[in-house]
């Protein structure tokens, strides 16, 4: 099969969206072409990336924020995308078409695309915003995006839901037909995990996630202050970028915090070490897709610790108690569920444990293959309609 998998952010770009695409797409490319468009974070502009063809225009800085500030960037790169999307389908005949949900303007592109070559149109779904958009966007941006994502799924054949939750939304919230949606989740590399070993750090305390403002890092950082009282030795290591990370690291001053490390983006081998070299895993997201980063931190044998919020899909991966914990989302309950994990080793020990057997399900070559499965099912229904 030709697949042209389309996406605003894309690998090395720090973010979980970017990063299924980039792993489902390296595994299907052993097999058929793929071919993925995306946005730069430097000049490069075509590559050949594990077997993917790799089409970058416009650059994208990972420090902005992917909530405000990147229409521009995003109607630039889709208008370029589609330009160059009626020359390529020409040439190569794509078979299927894959939007990441990652930007409002880019699915009408692949819309008029599939349209215009009668291929079917796939839609990637990691969140649903909805009412998020008019905490978002300024109060003249808002309505449109609140009916640009209420049109959106309308425009595919299928849409790919990355958890239960985010399938729930979409049939609640934006009125998709049940039948319209498959549920397929993010995944992890499990063999990269098993080839690094890492030396647990006593009341180390690691976040790995975009710094924006609805991952909850203030909650975090006022919950390490608490944390400090009881576990002085403790650190707290905050892996990513964003567009909060300035307030953060000042807010972390203003409360006097130590042991506190920012390190930004870091290569994906140190982030495994890293992440298996903490203690504990905290995401305290209000508003998550699906959450690999817990996924990541179950296979490292990280306990984590998530927010549990109705407008997050983390409810689909950590099941309270047994390999992970859910809390309230207040600083308070993640300081008291961090302290609970550091002390009852019997419970930490049985997480941990639970977790390991948890994620084998999880491996990126089996949703790789689920992925495929799809698009071999909505390429052939396709044709035999046509």
């Amino acid at each position: 099969m030709r697949i042209a998998m389309l996406t605003s952010w894309f690998y090395p770009f720090p973010s979980g969206s970017a990063n299924r695409f980039y792993e489902i797409g390296k595994r299907l490319a052993c097999r058929h072409e793929i071919h993925i468009y995306t946005t730069s974070l430097d000049r490069l502009k075509e590559e050949n990336l594990e077997g993917m063809r790799v089409h970058r225009y416009c650059r994208i800085n990972p420090s902005q924020s992917l909530e405000r500030g990147v229409a521009g960037l995003n109607l630039a790169f889709s208008l370029d995308t589609m330009r160059r999307m009626v020359r390529d389908m020409a040439r190569w005949k794509f078979d299927i078409i894959d939007c990441n949900m990652t930007s409002k303007i880019l699915p009408f592109v692949c819309f008029l695309a599939s349209k215009l070559r009668g291929v079917p149109l796939v839609e990637t779904w990691h969140e649903v915003w909805y009412t998020q958009n008019l905490s978002y966007y300024n109060v003249f941006v808002a309505p449109f995006a609140l009916v640009t994502e209420y049109t959106i799924p309308r425009l595919a054949t299928c849409c790919i839901a990355v958890s239960n939750s985010t399938k729930y939304r979409l049939m609640k919230l934006l009125r998709v037909d049940g039948e319209k949606i498959v549920v397929i989740p993010n995944g992890i590399d499990l063999d990269s995990f098993r080839r690094i070993s890492a030396e647990k750090k006593k009341a180390r305390i690691v976040y790995v996630g975009r710094l924006e403002t609805h991952k909850g890092l203030d909650m975090l950082l006022r919950a390490f202050k608490g944390l400090q009282t009881t576990f002085p030795e403790s650190e707290l290591i905050i892996i990513g970028d964003g567009s909060q990370r300035r307030r953060l690291v000042k807010l972390s001053e203003d409360l006097r915090l130590t042991g506190v490390r920012f390190m930004g983006v870091i290569p994906r081998c140190d982030l495994f070490r890293t992440i298996g070299s903490a203690s504990v895993l905290v995401l305290p997201s209000l508003f998550e897709g699906h959450g690999v980063v817990l996924l990541e931190a179950m296979a490292a044998g990280t306990p984590p610790i998530a927010v549990k919020s109705p407008e997050s899909g983390v409810n689909d991966v950590v099941k309270h108690g047994f390999n992970g914990l859910l809390v309230k989302p207040c600083a308070e309950e993640i300081e008291k569920a961090v302290d609970k994990l550091l002390t009852n080793h019997t419970l930490y020990d049985r997480i941990r444990e639970s977790a390991l057997g948890f994620i084998k399900h999880y491996d990126w070559d089996i949703i790789a293959t689920k992925v495929l499965d799809f698009y071999e099912y909505i390429y052939q229904r396709n044709n035999m309609a046509g």
